[in-house]
């Protein structure tokens, strides 16, 4: 029954996934001029604010992780038959989530101390995309406790019969 309720909570998160991939994470100013950003794919500093150093290829992980994370969404709401393989997917899908956060915040403020280093005055701006990986953690996390209590429920009228 793909009209559960933990289906839409996963489509939510598949959908918030995507509509983050589209948007940037965050924003570096000096002032009112923006200096640097960076999006799931690529940092995009402007002339003499090239601070990333060994960090090069880290946005692309951003890109990836969702991708994945999407992926893995949508093959756990065709899962809806086999709750513990869902169950499994939702929990590995939260953690990779989880993972995404941590990492986003360990390079928002790698970049922030290293643009620091070239001026001063840089301020960092979060982002709406930057907010949508904990809405899905948060979605996630329904989603667990719905497939949870569907095989409770199949579970207790297996011992009815």
């Amino acid at each position: 029954m793909i009209q559960r309720i933990q289906s839409v909570y996963l489509a939510l998160v598949a959908v918030l996934s995507i509509l983050g991939l589209c948007l940037p994470l965050a924003q570096y100013f000096v002032g009112t001029t923006m200096v640097a950003s960076f999006n799931h794919f690529v940092y995009m500093p402007t002339k003499g604010y090239d601070a990333v150093g060994s960090f090069s290829l880290a946005p692309l992980a951003f890109g990836v992780l969702l991708i994945i994370v999407v992926l893995l969404t949508l093959v756990s709401i065709m899962l809806f038959r086999f709750r513990m393989r869902q169950l499994r997917l939702t929990i590995f899908s939260t953690l990779m989530l989880v993972g995404y956060v941590l990492f986003y915040a360990f390079l928002a403020w790698k970049f922030q101390l290293q643009l620091a280093e070239i001026n001063a005055e840089v301020q960092y701006h979060l982002c709406f995309a930057a907010i949508l990986p904990v809405v899905s953690i948060i979605l996630n996390c329904l989603a667990i406790h719905g497939i949870r209590k569907d095989e409770a429920l199949v579970r207790s009228l297996d011992r009815l019969r």
